[in-house]
């Protein structure tokens, strides 16, 4: 029987891992989130268990008895701070877990981002824990969902030119997930989870008219034509923030560093993985204004 420390219950991540392995009898979850009030899913085998990664002495009870531990944070200034703190608790747990970290398959190449997960990184080696990588490439419902608001104005717009992505479902991140804490797979090595094929945002934009029958073209334009666009539209807060959040994926698209499509979700799971015509279709009434 596998436990499994989640360390961010209610997030993005956390919380579709958890989905994916609620019901089951060969794994137990401790979801740790900051108000046990605000993690709603309920399943036998799923636990909110009270934790910050901010405060390391929080997650001792959160840790008790775990063989796994996935190590997601949110994607800010923190990430390497929370993130040592989380492997420096499980060293003084004694338990010897496993650290799955989320760690994207795209190479920013030095950026400040990169930086951030290469200090977690660096730290999660030295600590002696095993450890396997989740690598997923960009993922679909971070990519797609915020094009609502451009969709109901006609057209998508971006940065990344003709540079190809192997969008990935998160619901296909979550399932292979699950499978590698479940079976113990992979330690030492990373699991990389893409869709079947990269396409880059013309046809992503053509996979949109197709779904939502009428014409949505894809606007490429400058970082700086689309960062005063969208915080003058009120997406985001300041360029700092767009710059973590959106322009570094953006960038890293265009110089090709996401084209990349591999087999290890069909080896983990038995299936084919989601297409992004195939996610369109099933997120369709959230476009569909």
């Amino acid at each position: 029987m596998k436990k499994l420390m989640i360390t961010a219950g209610n997030g993005m991540f956390g919380g579709g891992l958890a989905r994916s392995l609620s019901g089951r009898d060969d794994v137990e979850v401790n979801a740790m989130v900051r108000k046990l009030d605000s993690f709603k899913l309920r399943a036998d085998n799923v636990t909110a268990v009270r934790g910050d990664m901010d405060d390391p002495g929080s997650m001792a009870a959160a840790l008790d008895g775990v063989t796994d531990v996935f190590l997601v944070s949110p994607m800010d200034e923190h990430i390497a701070t929370r993130e040592i703190n989380v492997i420096d608790a499980v060293v003084a747990s004694g338990t010897n877990a496993r650290i799955l970290k989320l760690h994207g398959a795209v190479e920013h190449k030095g950026d400040h981002l990169s930086q951030l997960h290469g200090k977690s990184l660096a730290h999660l080696n030295e600590s002696g824990l095993p450890w396997t990588l989740i690598c997923p490439n960009s993922v679909m419902e971070t990519s797609f969902l915020g094009l609502a608001g451009s969709i109901q104005f006609g057209l998508i717009a971006g940065t990344s030119g003709h540079g190809k992505v192997g969008f990935v479902a998160l619901d296909d991140v979550s399932d292979a997930t699950a499978q590698v804490v479940a079976d113990g797979s992979f330690v030492g090595e990373k699991v990389m989870l893409t869709g079947p094929e990269a396409i880059d945002m013309y046809e992503v934009a053509a996979a949109f008219s197709e779904v939502l029958g009428k014409e949505i073209p894809y606007q490429d334009m400058t970082d700086d034509e689309f960062a005063k666009m969208v915080i003058e539209f009120g997406a985001f807060p300041d360029r700092e923030t767009l710059e973590m959040q959106v322009l570094c994926h953006y960038r890293a698209w265009g110089r090709g560093d996401a084209a990349l499509v591999s087999d290890d979700f069909e080896r983990v799971t038995g299936r084919r993985a989601m297409t992004v015509k195939q996610w369109i279709e099933q997120h369709k009434d959230h476009f569909a204004g």
